[in-house]
């Protein structure tokens, strides 16, 4: 997971000023560094790969055709992520299938096939599976917070303005959404080998 550091907020800010000035290589540019993130946030909502495509696009194209209109932002990606959201449930609204999981978010990938780490793999497998199983049991919104916080790295109050909730609420969700995962599971074993792999 990445931090963004000074030096990126930076670059994406003077990106972000080019490009609403008229600029289409820096919202290129923009579009090229968050494609992967947006997408990988929105598989949270839907497994639909041609309706994420086309809402990354879509969203993009009603960035430049709003330029003008559009208020200056440090923080360019959490200003994508908010936008996305706010986009796909719009499409929500019109019945179009959205993911009640995060299976995709916890698909961890199973590493060398090396015979000192079958049993260590098989006993993981297990473990997975069962983590899954307990998070699938979090509310949707539980886990949006969790991904925001873990995945993306946001404040608590840039989960809130994303998710459209205060601060408190936001810690409320992530608190108790931790106390049920660590009921069972310890929380070094969430953080490392499901938000950090």
């Amino acid at each position: 997971m990445s931090v963004l550091s000074p030096s990126s907020l930076n670059d994406d800010h003077l990106l972000w000023q080019q490009f609403r000035g008229g600029d289409t290589v820096a919202l290129g540019q923009l579009a090229k560094k968050y494609y992967q993130t947006l997408f990988h946030y929105a598989t949270k909502f839907t497994k639909d790969k041609t309706l994420i495509e086309d809402s990354i696009q879509d969203i993009f194209l009603k960035l430049w055709e709003n330029r003008n209109q559009l208020s200056d932002t440090l923080f360019v990606k959490f200003y994508l992520l908010k936008t996305l959201r706010h986009h796909l449930f719009k499409i929500h609204q019109k019945h179009l299938p959205v993911s009640e999981t995060m299976h995709d978010w916890l698909d961890v990938s199973e590493g060398d096939s090396a015979e000192s780490r079958i049993i260590e793999e098989e006993n993981w497998q297990l473990t997975k599976q069962q983590l899954i199983a307990r998070v699938a049991d979090l509310s949707k919104r539980q886990q949006e917070a969790l991904y925001l916080r873990y995945y993306e790295n946001l404040t608590y109050e840039q989960i809130g303005q994303t998710m459209g909730i205060n601060s408190q609420s936001v810690a409320n969700l992530l608190q108790n959404s931790l106390k049920r995962l660590r009921d069972h599971w310890t929380y070094l074993l969430l953080v490392y080998y499901v938000l950090f792999m």
